[in-house]
C-alpha cells in the first residue's frame, strides 16, 4: 500500500501499516548521455536513517540510456542515504554485512530484476506508441 499526499509518498508493508520508506516529489534532472534521469528524494521511514539537519538524505535515481536501438535502465541509491539496518556505525560491522548478504541481498536482487523489467516494458511501450 502506498498512501500519499501532495508532497510525499509512503511505501508501507501490506501486512502491518508500517511506513518502510517515504519519498518526496520526483525531480527530473539533466544528465549527459541520458534520455531521462529522475531522482526521488528519500525523506523518512523505518529503513532510512534521516538527519533533519542536512538537505540530502539520499534518493532513488532512475536513468535511461539509449545506444542505437537498445535502452538501458540504471537504478541506484544516490546521495547521502544511510540505511537504518546498517546502524549508526560507519563502517558497517562485518557481521551485519554477512547477515545482509545471506538473507536480504538475494531477495533484493530478484525484486529489482523484476522491477527493472516492468519499468522498461512500460517505458518502451510508451516510446513506441508515441513515435
Amino acid at each position: 500500500a502506498m498512501p500519499s499526499t501532495e508532497n510525499y509518498c509512503n511505501l508501507c508493508t501490506s501486512v502491518l501499516p508500517i511506513n518502510v520508506l517515504s519519498f518526496g516529489k520526483p525531480i527530473i534532472k539533466q544528465k549527459s548521455n541520458a534520455i531521462c534521469c529522475v531522482e526521488i528524494p528519500i525523506v523518512g521511514g523505518l529503513l532510512a536513517k534521516v538527519n533533519p539537519r542536512v538537505a540530502d538524505n539520499g534518493c532513488l535515481r532512475f536513468t535511461w540510456y539509449q545506444e542505437k536501438k537498445n535502452i538501458t535502465l540504471v537504478t541506484e541509491i544516490a546521495g547521502n542515504y544511510q540505511p537504518a539496518l546498517a546502524g549508526g556505525m560507519i563502517p558497517v560491522p562485518y557481521w551485519r554485512k554477512m547477515l545482509y548478504s545471506s538473507t536480504q541481498r538475494l531477495l533484493h536482487e530478484y525484486v529489482m530484476w523484476r522491477y527493472h523489467g516492468s519499468v522498461l516494458k512500460g517505458f518502451e511501450k510508451q516510446c513506441f506508441n508515441n513515435s
